[in-house]
């Protein structure tokens, strides 16, 4: 890892969120495709806005990338360990659940969402490359919106600020007219989408969580619980009029700012209480990213089964879809222990620490 001016302490409330992001997002999928399957109202429809778990990856993955590799930011030599790294994080995992879906497909065709399984699509989805499509795994879009983040931070690697300010502001910049829907793309430029895209404002967002987390931070802990209290009581309040009042509301300026709050909230917390949370909580998000890849098919299956034998009048709106939802999260929690975790260890050892060694560490 790149050395940081941050102490290297683990903030176990940013990861509890994790966890719980990656639960909303399954409770909103479990509504989405039981009432499509199974034609089934599923928790009073409380969980509509769980989407809004993908507001608090986003925004959290511009904080990490700020507040961990900040160090990085102008030094050309360390792009490649950028690169390296970012890429074994994603795409080992994203590969196996991505071509274990598409073998579901081939054998049990009735599972799939999409008819086109030629060579070329199977690659853009394999690569995660933006196409018109939804790739075989869905929740691969906001994976390819986390790539173009990558890749975006890669430029303030990559040049010095002189040079990679001006070029990030041009983007900031179109970005917001595309937000402030001054300027409009054709609607088949999915491309266009992904780089100049609103929800690349969240990442925006969290970038700016970091910077005033590491200048203001002693200023901000004293209002830190305050802070954490909005926050979570925002989050609960959109959420409840979104799911029972069915009133929409646009997810940057809500829930990508609430998750902004939260997470300079939670990070003061974490930095000054060090709170004792339990390992569970810390676990599941631990496990968030498998959770994250394999609920949506394990749900899609499971209501698509259901429907086939004709069991769907069995499904409740309430202990059916919470059963289900508990084998979604535990099936994720299995792959993080037994695949996720062993692999990326062995990819640490085997690839990483090979490639960039430790300084004063003879590369073998």
């Amino acid at each position: 890892m790149t050395k940081s001016s941050t102490p290297h302490k683990k903030l176990n409330l940013l990861q509890v969120y994790r966890g719980i992001a990656a639960l909303l997002v399954v409770m909103v999928h479990l509504t989405i495709k039981s009432a499509d399957n199974l034609n089934q109202v599923t928790f009073f429809n409380l969980f509509q806005a769980g989407w809004s778990g993908v507001d608090y990856f986003f925004v959290l993955s511009g904080f990490i990338m700020v507040y961990v590799h900040r160090s990085a930011i102008g030094k050309q030599d360390q792009l490649k360990s950028f690169l390296v790294k970012r890429a074994v994080r994603i795409y080992p995992i994203y590969w196996i659940v991505t071509l274990t879906a598409l073998c579901l497909f081939l054998i049990m065709p009735g599972l799939a969402h999409i008819q086109d399984l030629s060579l070329g699509y199977v690659i853009r989805s394999l690569l995660l490359i933006p196409q018109n499509d939804k790739s075989i795994l869905e929740v691969a879009g906001t994976l390819m919106y986390e790539i173009n983040f990558y890749l975006l931070f890669s430029i303030a690697v990559w040049l010095k600020p002189k040079h990679s300010v001006p070029i990030l502001s041009a983007w900031l910049f179109v970005t917001i007219l595309h937000y402030r829907k001054i300027l409009n793309f054709p609607q088949d430029s999915f491309l266009l989408e992904i780089v100049f895209g609103n929800m690349n404002l969240e990442f925006v967002f969290g970038c700016l969580a970091a910077y005033i987390v590491m200048k203001y931070n002693n200023k901000i802990g004293k209002y830190r619980w305050i802070l954490f209290g909005i926050a979570n009581l925002g989050y609960v309040i959109l959420g409840i009029l979104a799911g029972w009042g069915n009133i929409w509301f646009g997810r940057i300026h809500t829930f990508g700012v609430l998750a902004a709050m939260l997470i300079i909230a939670a990070t003061s917390i974490d930095l000054k209480d060090s709170p004792k949370i339990p390992y569970l909580l810390i676990f599941l998000g631990d496990a968030s990213y498998s959770i994250y890849l394999t609920h949506l098919p394990v749900i899609t299956a499971s209501t698509k089964i259901l429907q086939k034998a004709n069991l769907g009048k069995y499904f409740d709106g309430f202990f059916a879809p919470a059963l289900l939802a508990l084998f979604a999260v535990v099936f994720g929690c299995i792959f993080y222990s037994f695949i996720e975790k062993p692999l990326t260890i062995y990819l640490r050892k085997n690839i990483l620490e090979k490639m960039f060694p430790p300084k004063g560490q003879a590369r073998i």
